[in-house]
């Protein structure tokens, strides 16, 4: 029996979704339907790709091994599909992106759309998700790159990963507690973006796992102003991790090995549904594919949480 895309695909959103229900709700398929192409799929390889509990699934070490391929295999047949022969669609792409995937990954996308549409004239929007959702809504975009979205129905919302946070400090700043718990966070003062907002909502749930309340909150609309605050000893934050590679290189920032983790948020491409159309699908999978490759994002909850664990570790063996 011969592998087919259609269970490659089962299987690949399976694996990055965490659940054979997420799976089939991605794909607009039933759960039954899902289930047995993943059955076909390992009939043919005639291995197991999967362990199963009620709820969730996950990779098996085999499966580790096949996801690469199914990955590979599936990018290919993207490319080759919005394959195109010197031409491309031309006008203006309101493209609107929050300022952590402006900073790390936007020109890599700009760069990825630029070659393969030249003819497409990019308007760039960078703010907030709050206010990337307004524009959305009030169709003054054509697409966005923001977490957890919340738009209306004449907007499509494309999941593509998750978006690791961490708390930080400065080195200069004493932290009470190892781990950081949310009674340690008390008098401290913590900078944030201002309600409402996906990180302000980051830091609120955090705290009130140990029924904390912020006593000291500065907020901004700007994640560099956010950054520079804590690099100067002023406050600490939860940033998102793809912000902070620089600043944990170059020693400015240190992250905080915290109890309970942070939760990861959603990461979505976000698009009007009337323009849909094979370009914008294109632009959608470049985008997708572009921040997947730079490790902008993680494709797995799980494995995004298990990474987290095992860099607080490093970082913590590094501080010691």
């Amino acid at each position: 029996m011969r592998i087919t895309l259609s269970q490659l695909e089962a299987f690949y959103w399976a694996a990055h979704l965490g659940s054979i229900h997420a799976a089939a709700r991605h794909l607009h398929l039933s759960q039954p339907a899902v289930s047995a192409r993943i059955r076909e799929l390992e009939g043919t390889l005639e291995a197991k790709l999967f362990e199963r509990s009620r709820q969730r699934v996950s990779l098996t070490e085999t499966g580790m091994s096949a996801l690469r391929y199914a990955d590979q295999a599936l990018q290919s047949s993207r490319q080759l599909e919005h394959f195109r022969k010197n031409r491309g669609p031309s006008g203006k792409l309101r493209l609107g992106a929050d300022e952590c995937s402006a900073t790390v990954g936007l020109t890599a996308v700009i760069a990825q759309i630029k070659q393969h549409f030249p003819s497409l004239e990019l308007e760039i929007t960078v703010d907030v998700g709050s206010v990337l959702n307004q524009k959305l809504n009030a169709k003054e975009l054509d697409m966005a790159l923001l977490t957890n979205p919340s738009t209306g129905p004449e907007v499509t919302d494309s999941f593509i990963g998750w978006m690791p946070f961490a708390w930080v400090a400065s080195p200069s700043t004493p932290i009470h507690g190892s781990p950081f718990r949310p009674k340690d966070a008390g008098g401290m003062n913590i900078a944030t973006h201002s309600a409402p907002s996906t990180l302000h909502a980051v830091v609120a749930s955090w705290l009130s796992t140990g029924g904390a309340i912020a006593q000291s909150l500065s907020t901004s609309n700007s994640l560099a102003l956010i950054a520079k605050l804590v690099a100067a000893g002023h406050a600490i934050a939860i940033l998102p991790v793809p912000l902070l590679q620089e600043m944990l290189a170059t020693g400015v920032v240190r992250t905080l090995v915290s109890t309970p983790r942070i939760e990861p948020a959603g990461f979505f491409i976000s698009y009007m549904t009337a323009a849909q159309s094979s370009s914008i699908d294109a632009i959608v999978e470049l985008a997708r594919d572009t921040l997947l490759r730079l490790n902008f994002l993680t494709p797995d909850r799980a494995a995004n949480l298990s990474a987290l664990d095992r860099g607080d570790r490093a970082l913590a063996r590094a501080a010691d």
